[in-house]
């Protein structure tokens, strides 16, 4: 019983997660769709994504990067955030 009662509370956990996410990224798509509806979001998409210039520009492309460029990337997950209880339980009823 207290099995099923855990796990019906880590699934609400999840769900109210994943819709928040949810929530955020519509607020995101709303925005950019918002930007889009205006001549100077247009120009954006057009010079950004197609290289469109305007008559008279000159448009230049650098390639290549400094060599001193590096990128990090830290593992990291959503269930880093858990309390130690949480994870105890976790590991108790087996949803590691």
């Amino acid at each position: 019983m207290l099995r099923i009662q855990y796990q019906q509370q880590r699934e609400v956990q999840s769900l109210e997660a994943e819709l928040t996410s949810l929530e955020d990224r519509n607020a995101e798509l709303r925005q950019q769709v918002d930007e889009l509806k205006t001549p100077e979001g247009v120009e954006r998409v057009a010079r950004e994504s197609l290289g469109m210039v305007k008559p008279g520009e000159q448009a230049y492309v650098v390639t290549g990067g400094m060599s001193g460029e590096t990128s990090v990337t830290v593992p990291g997950s959503a269930d880093d955030t858990r309390s130690l209880a949480q994870r105890i339980l976790d590991a108790v009823f087996g949803f590691e």
